[in-house]
């Protein structure tokens, strides 16, 4: 299957990973001013053997690193999975990453691409990840809803989704992309997109444990 396009060609899903130690960026800051690769040629290791099979990842999914949470900047750790990037390598083999694009620090900012992917689909960013958001935020204390981190103002949440922030590029990247292997990563779950839709609106605070 490709790994571009996801298996519902809709529904983004939400995987939670940690990073080893030697590759963790907390260690290694100019990480945080490069693109992230993502080479997805080796699966991920498992944090249980409970877990189910690794099923891959794809373009549109939402990708959390909870060890990156630094505490009221809720959306730093969330990385939004653009789409496949391919280069013939020179012994004559296709090499291919994902970019994890930044989603924003303390609200949601959306890739210029992935606002691009979602026109593409034919469907809203409201629709594609509203839920999912709110899921991510009820996974870390305190449990706040996207609702509330707009201020609680119903206005100001409709906005948002009406005009949504496009994240805009501040400065060129200051070196090369870090490129790293998925199998460098401890996946820790996965929530399935369409599970996660329909869920309560958005005044309301979720409190069920994920």
């Amino acid at each position: 299957m490709s790994a571009n396009a996801s298996p519902t060609m809709m529904m983004p899903n939400v995987h939670f990973f940690d990073f080893n130690d030697e590759v963790n960026p907390i260690k290694h800051p100019d990480r945080f001013h490069v693109l992230w690769q993502l080479d997805v040629s080796r699966p991920p290791q498992r944090k249980s053997d409970g877990l189910e099979e690794w099923k891959g990842i794809f373009e549109g999914d939402l990708v959390l690193f909870p060890s990156l949470l630094s505490g009221g900047e809720e959306f730093e750790a969330v990385r939004f999975v653009g789409p496949k990037m391919t280069k013939l390598a020179p012994e004559g083999d296709v090499d291919e990453v994902l970019p994890l694009l930044t989603a924003g620090i303390e609200y949601p900012e959306f890739p210029a691409l992935i606002v691009s992917m979602a026109e593409e689909r034919g469907i809203s960013l409201r629709e594609l990840y509203e839920d999912h958001f709110n899921t991510i935020l009820q996974s870390q204390p305190p449990k706040l809803s996207l609702f509330d981190i707009l201020g609680r103002d119903e206005g100001a949440y409709a906005e948002f989704w009406e005009d949504v922030p496009v994240a805009r590029r501040r400065r060129p990247p200051s070196g090369s992309p870090w490129r790293f292997s998925l199998g460098e990563c401890v996946w820790t779950k996965t929530l399935v997109g369409r599970s996660l839709t329909g869920g309560a609106p958005p005044d309301q605070n979720r409190q069920e444990e994920l």
